[in-house]
């Protein structure tokens, strides 16, 4: 007779909680349609740096320009400047747009009006500060992270998780804009039980240090410090 085969320990549940630099924001609202679904945060081509940048041939084809308004017969390519510097103008417009909708009211909570920028939810909103082919293998940070834990048996949602926040508003107004603390609660009593009610281990990075340390807290005052510490020790 065939010896019985021990059924595996259930694998170690892992929420990550990213930085502000990993946790991506996407639009969800915007008065420009061609900006609705957009990754936002963070997102190379929607900032328009890539050609913005000094010494780039568009902002060359600018100072070019300005040199010519003080001697324009001297100026032999108008043609080809006035290209380059219609397409310079859609990159400062893309950048503008950009600010507009990243920049919070002087309040420090408040959207511009039809703008919603809102966490890219799951482990898609921790794993590149810019997705795409191009960007991937110079801005990952838990990607490679996630690779390996999944190449374990790890799968999302069982047993893997990330909780992305809008590191623009402060811990209280995560709380009551968007349920954060609450939210994240109710993911890691998820993975929690569907891992046999193996304790969950936190990952926390950078500012996502200070955002656990404040999920703690906010632990034990949701629920009160005797039931709130004894969920924690769970």
């Amino acid at each position: 007779m065939a010896p019985a085969v021990k059924n595996k320990s259930p694998l170690t549940p892992v929420l990550i909680i990213p930085g502000f630099m990993s946790s991506a924001l996407t639009v969800e609202k915007s008065p420009h349609k061609s900006w609705n679904g957009k990754r936002i945060w963070l997102n190379i081509s929607q900032i328009g740096f890539q050609s913005l940048r000094i010494g780039g041939a568009l902002r060359e084809n600018e100072k070019f320009r300005a040199s010519q308004q003080n001697n324009p017969k001297g100026n032999k390519s108008g043609e080809s400047s006035d290209a380059l510097h219609q397409q310079y103008m859609k990159e400062v417009e893309c950048k503008s747009r950009w600010v507009q909708h990243m920049c919070l009211r002087d309040d420090m909570k408040s959207e511009k009006d039809g703008i919603e920028v809102r966490p890219v939810p799951g482990c898609a909103g921790v794993d590149y500060l810019s997705s795409g082919a191009l960007t991937e293998s110079f801005t990952y940070v838990f990607g490679p992270v996630l690779v390996l834990l999944k190449s374990k048996g790890y799968k999302e949602g069982i047993n893997l998780d990330a909780a992305p926040y809008d590191w623009r508003l402060s811990p209280d107004m995560l709380q009551k804009r968007d349920k954060y603390f609450t939210n994240t609660m109710q993911t890691i009593t998820h993975l929690y039980r569907q891992s046999n009610n193996t304790p969950v281990i936190i990952l926390c990075h950078s500012m996502g240090c200070k955002t656990g340390h404040f999920l703690f807290n906010f632990v034990r005052f949701h629920l009160g410090e005797d039931d709130g510490q004894k969920w924690l020790d769970k």
